[in-house]
């Protein structure tokens, strides 16, 4: 009877299924998800390192699709357009109807929208008599990427000759290898940044920095073993998370971090990661991560009383002059962790705990917004997670402990009104004095401490309009950065996106997006410094046109800020982007903008293309043009080439940045150029 009833289904679902399901090519398919996420993060003004990891990550399910009769949580959750209701209702269909016998099957799942099942098919398959995920992926993959960077003209720290300088010349190099199979991963990453000296003076070594790892996964009680640089995601990132996830993005839900425990560091960040020898155990229902860590992490210092103190990070990575070089191997951070998670068959429920040893102690300088920093040489923390889904309802959150005795809690609810509405809110309240070195919890501010909030938000998703909409209120019950004193803010936003026409070959969708921002900052009154409210709008309005081998985009944007009654300040940039794939080993894009955003506090982030595992979020600021021009051709199967060539015109200015890197004129270049061979 359940075969039959399956049989009747699929051949409804086939029936429009051509359609709905017509796919484009693999790395269209990875451009387009890259840019509608990256573009929902520009709208927020972040720019995150770890997105090249991320991006990795999906790459390896275009080359090993995830199979779907296998899949984790964890493993859904790696794309952005699935919220935590999606991901629980595929595995609640699963776990109901048994194995799924094709990816038409999506379509039946509560909950799962067109636009939704056409993005994710290119990472998906399904496999009956499978026992792994990646089971297909059983011959070794390696591949070799060699990227190139320069700014033209060259900056003022290159041509002086005297006092602090770029030792180093403005090329930039990175090389990263990558050996995958079944079983082991492997990596070797060399990177030199501009202005970072190149086998001479005190980086006689060559390349500034070098990563590795080597990982063995297993399908018995061990599941992995990583030597070497590693991330660690424990619950929702109160304690400790290191991996690249979405924060006050226009896909309103995604405010669940579920992410796998242990990762291999792949990106070319110089911070945020462990280096050392971490495990992962899984028996029945019972999972066990437990990792150590011995990093010297770059630091500021400074000297009391004859003694070396840490003042702050530097998490900046450069390494460029005697100055930035005396931030390298001062401190010794070891640390070590374990996660104990019990999973049943409608969540889970799991134990963390991280300690940290400083070598040196850190005093944060004497600044009132620093007063409930943490200081000494010890820090350890201690939480409990959990997530459970019960009917259309999805609940989740974290309660996490500070050695100096603070609390800090995360508790989040969704819910699935109907298939196209969902819902949820997540309540935080991070205390003024809680310390930690790696969280990164659900927040306005960035940081896991000094932030209590409430945030609401829905998704509405029907074949042809999409609705995402929040609104988050939060305090800093203490000073911040130019924060003179306790201040309560608001972000607000909504977007709509309206696909005009849909065919199996064209698709032309209209964007919008409002979003409001209400915050404060320090403004110099007769009294002396007090923060007063500021206001932020963001306007975005867009249109796209896709066929199969032509793309064209038109978006404008237009921001207005004010702080009291006299400053106001407006930011107003638009840009024409085409995109050309005239054969399938090659295509070309170009984009044309124009900005004149007069007040640095309206600045407009924007996405832009770029190289393959790049991430490129610049904002336009002052008046002027910018232009790109990219290039990829796929020289066989093996060798994939790229080059980037941009240029940007300022038409009121004479003099680009500031100290070491400025450029005296009105104009910027840059060229990359990149190679990837796979074997």
């Amino acid at each position: 009877m359940r075969f039959l009833c399956s049989a009747m289904v699929l051949c409804m679902i086939f029936m429009h299924a051509y359609p709905l399901f017509a796919q484009q090519s693999a790395d269209q398919t990875l451009q387009s998800v890259l840019e509608q996420v990256y573009d929902q993060q520009a709208s927020a003004g972040e720019n995150d390192e770890a997105a090249e990891e991320w991006e990795d990550q999906l790459e390896s399910y275009l080359q090993h699709p995830l199979d779907l009769n296998q899949a984790t949580a964890e493993q859904l959750a790696v794309f952005p357009f699935l919220n935590t209701l999606q991901i629980q209702a595929l595995l609640s269909y699963r776990r109901l109807l048994g194995a799924f016998t094709s990816v038409y099957e999506l379509q039946a799942i509560p909950g799962w929208d067109i636009s939704t099942i056409r993005q994710i098919l290119p990472f998906v398959r399904v496999n009956e008599n499978t026992g792994s995920s990646f089971s297909n992926a059983t011959s070794p993959s390696f591949q070799w990427l060699s990227r190139y960077q320069r700014v033209i003209p060259r900056s003022w720290g290159y041509i002086k000759t005297t006092g602090s300088r770029y030792i180093g010349s403005p090329d930039a190099w990175l090389n990263k290898w990558q050996l995958r199979s079944t079983h082991f991963r492997a990596g070797l990453i060399a990177e030199k940044d501009a202005g970072e000296p190149f086998f001479r003076s005190f980086n006689s070594q060559g390349f500034d920095h070098i990563g590795f790892y080597l990982a063995y996964i297993g399908n018995t009680i061990l599941r992995q073993a990583v030597v070497g640089d590693y991330e660690i995601n424990m619950g929702q990132g109160l304690i400790n998370w290191q991996s690249f996830s979405l924060n006050h993005s226009a896909y309103a839900l995604q405010i669940e971090k579920n992410n796998m425990p242990l990762r291999v560091h792949t990106g070319t960040a110089e911070n945020g990661y462990y280096r050392g020898i971490a495990l992962q155990l899984q028996e029945h229902n019972w999972q066990q991560t437990c990792f150590v860590s011995l990093i010297s992490p770059d630091v500021y210092w400074d000297s009391a009383d004859g003694h070396r103190i840490i003042t702050s990070w530097d998490e900046t990575g450069y390494h460029r002059t005697s100055t930035e070089n005396s931030h390298r191997h001062v401190l010794q951070l070891l640390s070590a962790g374990a996660q104990m998670r019990y999973r049943f068959s409608s969540g889970h429920v799991a134990v963390n705990s991280v300690y940290h040893h400083l070598s040196i102690p850190m005093q944060r300088r004497n600044q009132t917004y620093n007063q409930y920093a943490f200081a000494g040489d010890q820090l350890y923390n201690i939480s409990l997670d959990y997530a459970w889904s019960v009917a259309m309802h999805h609940f989740f959150g974290e309660a996490a402990w500070s050695s100096n005795r603070r609390i800090a809690f995360l508790q989040g609810w969704m819910m699935s009104i109907s298939k196209p509405i969902s819902i949820g809110s997540l309540l935080r309240y991070y205390p003024k004095d809680y310390h930690t070195l790696y969280a990164n919890g659900f927040s306005e501010s960035g940081e896991t401490a000094n932030e209590t909030g409430w945030y609401a938000a829905t998704e509405m998703r029907w074949p042809r309009l999409q609705v995402y909409a929040y609104a988050d209120l939060f305090h800093f019950p203490w000073w911040r950065y130019q924060i003179s004193g306790p201040m309560t803010g608001t972000d607000d936003l909504c977007r709509i996106d309206w696909k005009m026409f849909t065919s199996a070959s064209t698709t032309q969708q209209l964007t919008t997006q409002i979003r409001y921002r209400r915050r404060a900052k320090d403004l110099k009154t007769t009294e002396g410094k007090k923060p007063i409210p500021t206001d932020l709008w963001q306007y975005t309005l867009g249109w796209a046109y896709e066929t199969s081998h032509w793309w064209l985009t038109l978006r404008g944007y237009a921001n207005w800020f004010q702080q009291a009654d006299t400053i106001h300040s407006r930011g107003l940039a638009c840009y024409a982007e085409v995109r050309h794939q005239p054969w399938r080993r090659f295509y070309w894009d170009s984009r044309i903008a124009w900005f004149q955003v007069p007040d640095y506090e309206a600045r407009i982030y924007t996405y832009e293309r770029t190289v393959r595992y790049m991430f490129s979020l610049p904002y336009y600021y002052h008046k002027g043009w910018r232009g790109y021009l990219v290039l990829h051709y796929a020289a066989g199967r093996h060798v994939q080439m790229d080059l980037r060539w941009t240029t940007t015109w300022y038409s009121d200015q004479n003099q680009i940045g500031s100290g070491l890197d400025r450029i005296d004129g009105s104009l910027k270049h840059q060229l990359i150029i990149q190679m990837i061979w796979k074997m």
